[in-house]
């Protein structure tokens, strides 16, 4: 008996391996609300078969769905399925409509007997359209890729027709529904798409994005002030040292008027850049032309260029330049580099604040959307950094 067993295995292996072979088994995705197509794909012609489709749901419970046998009246279907059918006798196939959560789980059919196919259907929620949220900080912004409705299964992030990869600039979290631009500058201006898809749906969703340097110009001030600040701190702390000592050290002289040249240059600098970024008004224009002669009557006298005091001390503009020349290597100089420095490195502050409050509160930074006469939508970011324009696609 131990010998036969071996052989018998081996025929009954044999014998049940075209029964497996024969039954296909397959994976369908289809929307909520749509109709899907539940296909046997037999090559014959199933006219003269008898033709079982059973359903098993999500609570295990086989339901005979439709049950054909060839020259006899089709029975009703089962009452959740009643009127949602459409059954073709010659391919054996079935047409479910108007799919509802419940219709998930796993189909059968039954061809004269035989097992020949198992489809497994899913059903998905089709994505609604897309948004994208833009907020910003200093000089990083943030696109945030939003669905309503659906589970979006990826997200796609082009720049122009450029796909985004995840790098050191581009940073991409949350599976990819956010977008980190780091340090933006104006090479980031372009249009963004956000692309959402899963197996049933695909949206997407585009935003201009136009940036202003404002941001990273106040960050430049902010930097050139500080560096203003310290140099001119340093040059009044070689005062006080040549003071205390009572000495003339050459090489302190020579570092204290370094620093006092460096405290204005760094702080005309900033100067420009709050200018360049904020536009010129009045104070500010008076204050820079103040601080650039400064410089120039600084560099002239440590230049020992004595044609002021000789061939022009008979001229009306020496009295003002004695005045001016004592203003830049006093301590004074440095004290109004001092205290201009800290106004700008305030006004910086403070306005980085407020971006950052309003992204805080919730405020939306995107306005209302208006329909212009092409059918776009246009919307305006209030403030010095970002203009945006949002347009609104959909990849059917």
């Amino acid at each position: 008996m131990g010998r036969t067993l071996p052989p018998l295995l081996l025929l009954g292996l044999f014998l049940l391996r075209p029964l497996h072979a024969e039954v296909g088994r397959r994976e369908v995705f289809a929307a909520i609300g749509s109709s899907v197509l539940l296909d046997p794909e037999h090559e014959a012609n199933l006219s003269n078969s008898e033709i079982i489709w059973n359903f098993t749901g999500s609570n295990g419970n086989l339901v005979t769905i439709l049950d054909y046998v060839p020259n006899h009246p089709m029975e009703e279907p089962n009452n959740h399925f009643k009127s949602r059918l459409h059954f073709n006798s010659s391919t054996g196939s079935l047409i479910l409509n108007h799919l509802n959560p419940s219709d998930q789980g796993v189909y059968t059919i039954i061809l004269d007997d035989k097992l020949i196919r198992i489809t497994d259907l899913s059903l998905i929620e089709p994505l609604a359209e897309p948004l994208i949220n833009v907020t910003f900080v200093d000089t990083t912004i943030e696109l945030t890729c939003k669905v309503s409705v659906g589970k979006a299964s990826s997200i796609l992030w082009r720049k122009d027709a450029e796909v985004i990869r995840n790098g050191q600039h581009y940073q991409l979290v949350r599976n990819n529904s956010k977008l980190i631009i780091s340090e933006a500058s104006k090479s980031d201006c372009g249009i963004y798409t956000c692309t959402v898809e899963n197996p049933v749906s695909k949206k997407n969703y585009s935003y201009s994005l136009t940036i202003y340097g404002a941001a990273l110009l106040h960050r430049y001030t902010k930097i050139l002030s500080i560096t203003a600040l310290i140099t001119a701190a340093a040059a009044l702390a070689c005062k006080i040292i040549s003071s205390w000592f009572l000495a003339k050290i050459i090489s302190l002289q020579f570092l204290q008027l370094e620093l006092r040249a460096l405290q204005f240059i760094f702080l005309i600098g900033a100067f420009v850049c709050w200018i360049w970024g904020e536009g010129a008004s009045e104070m500010t224009v008076c204050t820079l032309v103040f601080l650039c002669l400064l410089l120039i009557v600084l560099l002239f006298s440590s230049c020992r260029m004595k044609a002021c005091d000789t061939r022009l001390n008979k001229i009306w503009i020496v009295k003002p330049c004695h005045l001016i020349l004592m203003v830049a290597v006093s301590p004074l100089g440095g004290i109004i580099v001092m205290g201009l420095s800290v106004s700008l490195i305030a006004e910086t502050v403070k306005r980085a604040d407020r971006k950052l409050n309003k992204r805080i509160a919730g405020t939306p930074l995107i306005a209302p959307s208006v329909k212009d006469p092409d059918g776009l939508y246009h919307s305006e970011l209030k403030g010095h950094f970002l203009k945006t324009t949002v347009t609104n696609e959909e990849q059917l």
